[in-house]
Protein backbone atom coordinates (compact mmCIF):
# COMPACT_ATOMS: atom_id res chain seq x y z
CA UNK A 1 0.00 0.00 0.00
CA UNK A 2 2.89 2.30 0.78
CA UNK A 3 4.29 1.97 -2.75
CA UNK A 4 0.96 3.03 -4.27
CA UNK A 5 1.04 6.12 -2.07
CA UNK A 6 4.56 7.01 -3.31
CA UNK A 7 3.51 6.63 -6.96
CA UNK A 8 0.37 8.72 -6.34
CA UNK A 9 2.34 11.55 -4.72
CA UNK A 10 4.98 11.39 -7.48
CA UNK A 11 2.34 11.65 -10.19
CA UNK A 12 0.72 14.57 -8.36
CA UNK A 13 4.13 16.29 -8.36
CA UNK A 14 4.42 15.71 -12.11
CA UNK A 15 0.93 17.12 -12.65
CA UNK A 16 1.79 20.20 -10.61
CA UNK A 17 4.98 20.57 -12.66
CA UNK A 18 2.97 20.64 -15.88
CA UNK A 19 0.50 23.15 -14.45
CA UNK A 20 3.21 25.47 -13.07
CA UNK A 21 5.20 25.26 -16.32
CA UNK A 22 2.13 26.19 -18.41
CA UNK A 23 1.35 29.07 -16.06
CA UNK A 24 4.94 30.29 -16.24
CA UNK A 25 4.88 30.21 -20.06
CA UNK A 26 1.75 32.39 -20.01
CA UNK A 27 2.82 34.91 -17.36
CA UNK A 28 6.66 34.65 -17.21
CA UNK A 29 6.30 35.10 -13.45
CA UNK A 30 9.39 34.10 -11.45
CA UNK A 31 7.26 32.65 -8.67
CA UNK A 32 5.70 30.16 -11.11
CA UNK A 33 9.16 29.26 -12.40
CA UNK A 34 10.32 28.64 -8.82
CA UNK A 35 7.28 26.48 -8.16
CA UNK A 36 8.03 24.50 -11.31
CA UNK A 37 11.63 23.98 -10.15
CA UNK A 38 10.44 22.73 -6.76
CA UNK A 39 7.97 20.42 -8.50
CA UNK A 40 10.79 19.01 -10.66
CA UNK A 41 12.89 18.29 -7.57
CA UNK A 42 9.97 16.71 -5.70
CA UNK A 43 9.02 14.60 -8.72
CA UNK A 44 12.55 13.26 -9.15
CA UNK A 45 12.92 12.41 -5.46
CA UNK A 46 9.52 10.80 -4.94
CA UNK A 47 9.39 8.94 -8.26
CA UNK A 48 12.99 7.83 -7.79
CA UNK A 49 12.14 6.29 -4.43
CA UNK A 50 9.00 4.70 -5.81
CA UNK A 51 10.89 3.37 -8.82
CA UNK A 52 13.63 1.75 -6.76
CA UNK A 53 11.11 0.20 -4.38
CA UNK A 54 8.98 -1.04 -7.28
CA UNK A 55 12.05 -2.52 -8.98
CA UNK A 56 12.97 -4.37 -5.79
CA UNK A 57 9.48 -5.76 -5.43
CA UNK A 58 9.15 -6.74 -9.11
CA UNK A 59 12.49 -8.52 -9.18
CA UNK A 60 12.00 -9.95 -5.68
CA UNK A 61 15.28 -8.48 -4.46
CA UNK A 62 14.48 -9.20 -0.86
CA UNK A 63 16.49 -10.06 2.19
CA UNK A 64 14.64 -12.45 4.46
CA UNK A 65 15.95 -12.73 7.99
CA UNK A 66 14.67 -15.35 10.41
CA UNK A 67 15.67 -16.28 13.92
CA UNK A 68 15.56 -14.93 17.42
CA UNK A 69 15.22 -11.17 17.67
CA UNK A 70 14.07 -8.37 19.89
CA UNK A 71 12.39 -5.07 19.05
CA UNK A 72 13.50 -1.57 20.06
CA UNK A 73 11.46 1.60 19.69
CA UNK A 74 13.36 4.28 17.72
CA UNK A 75 11.18 7.16 18.88
CA UNK A 76 13.71 8.49 21.36
CA UNK A 77 16.69 8.52 19.00
CA UNK A 78 15.14 9.61 15.69
CA UNK A 79 12.02 11.51 16.77
CA UNK A 80 9.78 9.17 14.79
CA UNK A 81 7.60 6.21 15.61
CA UNK A 82 9.64 3.45 13.98
CA UNK A 83 10.95 0.22 15.44
CA UNK A 84 14.18 -1.69 14.87
CA UNK A 85 14.35 -5.47 14.83
CA UNK A 86 17.67 -6.74 16.17
CA UNK A 87 18.95 -10.14 15.06
CA UNK A 88 22.07 -10.38 17.18
CA UNK A 89 24.32 -7.59 15.84
CA UNK A 90 22.24 -6.92 12.69
CA UNK A 91 19.38 -4.44 12.78
CA UNK A 92 16.59 -3.50 10.37
CA UNK A 93 14.10 -0.63 10.61
CA UNK A 94 10.34 -0.99 10.22
CA UNK A 95 7.43 1.41 10.38
CA UNK A 96 4.76 -0.63 12.12
CA UNK A 97 5.03 -0.87 15.88
CA UNK A 98 3.91 -4.21 17.34
CA UNK A 99 0.97 -4.33 19.70
CA UNK A 100 2.69 -6.73 22.10
CA UNK A 101 5.12 -6.15 24.93
CA UNK A 102 8.57 -5.70 23.42
CA UNK A 103 12.06 -4.47 24.20
CA UNK A 104 15.49 -5.97 24.73
CA UNK A 105 14.16 -8.27 27.46
CA UNK A 106 11.53 -9.86 25.18
CA UNK A 107 12.94 -12.37 22.71
CA UNK A 108 10.80 -13.46 19.76
CA UNK A 109 11.15 -15.82 16.86
CA UNK A 110 11.09 -13.34 13.97
CA UNK A 111 10.76 -13.42 10.23
CA UNK A 112 11.52 -10.10 8.52
CA UNK A 113 11.49 -9.15 4.82
CA UNK A 114 13.49 -6.15 3.55
CA UNK A 115 14.36 -4.80 0.11
CA UNK A 116 18.01 -5.10 -0.92
CA UNK A 117 18.35 -1.71 -2.62
CA UNK A 118 16.89 0.59 -0.02
CA UNK A 119 17.30 -1.69 3.03
CA UNK A 120 13.76 -0.72 3.99
CA UNK A 121 11.57 -3.04 5.96
CA UNK A 122 8.57 -4.51 4.14
CA UNK A 123 6.98 -7.01 6.50
CA UNK A 124 7.76 -8.76 9.72
CA UNK A 125 6.15 -11.14 12.13
CA UNK A 126 6.83 -11.92 15.75
CA UNK A 127 6.20 -15.35 17.20
CA UNK A 128 6.52 -16.61 20.72
CA UNK A 129 9.29 -19.06 21.44
CA UNK A 130 6.58 -21.76 21.23
CA UNK A 131 5.74 -20.67 17.65
CA UNK A 132 2.47 -18.82 18.38
CA UNK A 133 1.94 -15.82 16.07
CA UNK A 134 1.94 -12.68 18.23
CA UNK A 135 2.18 -9.89 15.63
CA UNK A 136 2.32 -9.64 11.84
CA UNK A 137 2.36 -6.77 9.34
CA UNK A 138 1.27 -9.06 6.49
Amino acid sequence: MEIVFYWFIGLLCLASLVIYWMEWRKTRDRVKLGQAAIAIFASVVVLGMAGMETYDRMTTNYIVETGECYVVDDRSSKGSSNVTLWFGERSYGFKEIPDVAYGPGHVFTCRATMTKQMQSGIDYELRSLDGELLFSTE
